[in-house]
Order: C-alpha cells, then structure tokens, then sequence
C-alpha cells in the first residue's frame, strides 16, 4: 500500500509539473504573439508616417510643376463618398467635392495660364502666344517642414501639420517684367487609406505672408499682394470672367499684420485618435 501510495503522489507530481510547463509556454506564446502583433502595428505606422510624408512632398512637386489636374488625378481622394466631402480650403474660402477641386485647382488653372500668356504677349512681343507658352515665366517653389503627424487608431485615416516657406514669381502683365514673392504658409490635412494608399481628403492652407522680394518687411499694415506682383489689385477683367468663386466663402485665416495679435492655434496640430469620428477635420 506503501509503495501503491508513493506511486499516486509521483504521478500527482508529474502531472502537476506538466500542467504547469505548458501553462507556462501557453502563456509565453501569448506574450511572443502579442509582441509580435505590437510590432507588426509599429511596423505599419512607420511605414504610413513615411508614406504620408512622401504624399505631401508629391503635392509639393506636382504644384511647382504646375501640373494640377495630374496632381488631383493621382494622389487625392477617388473613391465615393470621400470624392463629395474632400475640401481645398483656403484664407477666403473652400471648395468643396472633387468636381469643384478639379475645376478651380486644376482646370481653372490651364484656363487663367492661357488668358495670361495672351496679356504677357501683348507687352512682350518677344514671348510667342503659343500654347506650349502657356504658364511661361511662372515659379513656385513651395518646401515643407516641421512635420507633425499622427496616424488613427484603426490605421484608416491620418492627419498631418507643416510649414511650408517658399518663392513664388512671374512676368507682370502690365509691364512685362518679373516678379517675385517671398511666401510662408502652413498645412493642416486629413489622409485617407484607399486600396491600401494614402491619400489627400482635407487641405488647409494659411498663409501668413507673402510680400515681394527686395521690399521692406514687415509693412505698417499687411496689404495682400496678388499672383500679378500689384499689391492690394484685382486680377484682370479677362480673368476676372472666368474666375470662380469658393463653394463656401469665410474668413478662414488672417495673414500676419504687426498691428495684429496674431491667429492661435490655426491650423490646430494633430492629437493622437482612434478614428476619424473622435477627431476634427481641416
């Protein structure tokens, strides 16, 4: 009976030794998927903030070039019904939908370059009213900085903040000579993931100057200087015409003044959030 006695308590140990082994490497094997779960998360939010940051610096490029209509076609927003609630905003206003993006940022844009090339000709006979002309004189070198981005939670959508300083220049139409304006803006933008790709949903831009290089900075009073180098000026009657307005007109910015207090927290920095729902929108 002895020895029957000593034999239970061995078996007893020997299955509570093993019971306690493998609920040891079941929850090691818990704590490794976990693991590797959070790395395969960090893993993909490394490569979205890369992504995001390469987006922007294709807007950038794209709008240099002066190619718009390329630039809306490939990066921003293509998909209902992210198409009817994507908004280029701007100081004075907002475009709202795809439709009326890619007629003021895009198609506008060839139209007004065309009319323009018409009036530079006519003080510059020596610059030919051909299309291959159109936008000739034109610069813009917008650059980005201070990046400060923060991806959603369920890893759908992403909002982004940056400086942008730049130059931006051109032929007068009424005279025919250069121009060129010293520029500094700021971006607040929401991203949205498309089969699997990045993409512009909200733009917000806030410039806070822009004033002609070689004058004297900052003035009494920030007067808006216009793409035609002629401060505080219309645009042309010819372009004028076929100018578009904003889907939505406001007061979304106010450029720098010294007399001023200036605006607080516009565009506001990104704060981390789970999904787009919790969070604001540019």
């Amino acid at each position: 009976m002895r020895i029957k006695s000593k034999c239970l308590v061995a078996l007893g140990a020997c299955i509570l030794l093993t019971v306690s082994t493998s609920l040891c490497f079941a929850e090691r094997s818990a704590n490794n998927k976990l693991n590797l779960e959070q790395l395969a998360q960090m893993t993909q939010k490394a490569l979205d903030y890369q992504e995001i940051e390469n987006l922007m610096s294709r807007h950038e490029y794209y709008h240099t070039q002066g190619r718009n209509i390329e630039e809306l076609k490939a990066i921003w927003v293509r998909k209902a019904p992210d198409t009817d609630t994507a908004t280029f905003t701007m100081q004075h206003g907002s475009m709202i939908g795809m439709k009326s993006i890619m007629y003021q940022y895009g198609e506008f844009h060839e139209k007004s370059n065309n009319v323009e090339l018409g009036l530079i000709h006519k003080v510059r006979p020596d610059i030919a009213n051909v299309p291959e002309n159109a936008g000739i004189g034109q610069f813009a070198e917008h650059t980005l900085t201070t990046a400060c981005i923060e991806i959603a939670g369920d890893g759908k959508t992403a909002k982004g903040m940056w400086y942008s300083p730049g130059v931006v220049a051109g032929i007068d139409i009424k005279n025919g000579k250069p121009h060129s304006l010293w520029m500094w803006e700021k971006y607040g933008v929401d991203f949205v993931k498309e089969d699997g790709q990045w993409k512009i949903w909200h733009l917000l831009v806030c410039t806070d100057f822009g004033f002609p290089i070689g004058s004297q900075w900052p003035k009494e009073e920030n007067e808006a200087v216009n793409t035609q180098g002629t401060e505080g000026t219309a645009p042309p009657p010819e372009i004028a015409a076929i100018m578009p307005k904003f889907d939505k007109e406001a007061e979304n910015y106010k450029e720098y003044s010294p007399t001023k207090m200036p605006q607080d927290n516009i565009p506001r920095p990104p704060e981390p959030y789970y999904t787009f729902s919790e969070t604001f929108s540019y």
